[in-house]
C-alpha cells in the first residue's frame, strides 16, 4: 500500500483517520493517498501532501476518515414504502400491506427505490450492502450506477413471484444474474432463499 514515491491523483484527509481494523489507533491529523480507484499510502496529513505535492487534497477540519461502511441485510428499493403500516406486527404487516403493494412493482420502480437508498447509504459513509429482494438486475445496475459495491439476490419463496413467477423461474433468473454480472467489480451475485417461514425444507 505504501509502495508509490510521487504520484496520487488525490489526497483526503481530515482531524482523524482511523485506517483499518488492524490499526488499534487513531492518526490525528491522517489522511489518505489515492491513484485511480487504489489507496497507494495511509498516514499523517503533513507527511503525504509533502510526499505527493501535485494532488489535489480533499481536507475536511472536523473530518473522520474511515473505511467505508458495510450494510449487511437491505432491501433497498423499499425505501418506496416507508411509513407504510409500519406499526404492525411482522406478518400482518408482510401478508396484508407488504406483499400486495410487491405484486405491483416493476423494473423502473426497484431501480428508482433503489437509487434512493444507494444516495442515502453513500451520505451515511456506506460504501457496500448486501440486497434481497425482487427485480435484483435492477438493484445490481443501481448500485452499479451509484459506484457501490453491492452483493444481490432474487428473493426465493414458495409462492409465485411478482418478478419470476414460479419458483423454477427464480432459479433461473439468479443463474442469469450470476451469468450476467460476474465480470463486474462491483456486483457480486448471491443465491437467496427469503426465510425458514416462506422456503419448503426442499428449496
Amino acid at each position: 500500500m505504501d509502495g508509490n514515491h510521487g504520484q496520487a491523483d488525490y489526497i483526503i484527509s481530515g482531524k482523524y483517520l482511523l485506517p483499518t481494523w488492524r490499526h488499534a489507533e487513531r492518526i490525528e491529523d491522517g489522511a489518505v493517498a489515492v491513484l485511480r480507484d487504489e489507496i497507494i499510502a495511509v498516514g499523517g496529513r503533513a507527511e503525504l501532501t509533502a510526499r505527493f505535492a501535485e494532488a489535489e487534497e480533499l481536507h475536511e477540519p472536523a473530518g473522520l476518515i474511515m473505511p467505508g461502511l458495510i450494510n449487511t441485510h437491505t432491501h433497498a428499493a423499499m425505501t418506496c414504502f416507508r411509513g407504510m403500516a409500519d406499526d404492525l406486527p411482522l406478518m400482518d404487516w408482510l401478508q396484508d400491506h407488504i406483499f400486495p403493494a410487491e405484486a405491483r412493482l416493476d423494473h423502473d420502480q426497484v431501480k428508482t427505490g433503489t437509487l434512493l437508498a444507494c444516495a442515502e447509504m453513500i451520505m451515511s459513509g456506506t460504501t457496500c450492502f448486501c440486497d434481497m429482494y425482487l427485480f435484483e438486475d435492477a438493484v445490481a445496475r443501481a448500485a452499479k450506477d451509484a459506484g457501490m459495491r453491492a452483493v444481490v439476490g432474487e428473493v426465493l419463496y414458495d409462492f409465485d413471484s411478482p418478478n419470476y413467477g414460479s419458483i423454477e423461474n427464480g432459479i433461473g433468473y439468479t443463474q442469469n444474474l450470476i451469468d450476467s454480472w460476474q465480470q463486474n467489480p462491483l456486483i457480486s451475485i448471491a443465491v437467496e432463499p427469503h426465510s425458514a417461514y416462506l422456503c419448503a425444507p426442499e428449496l
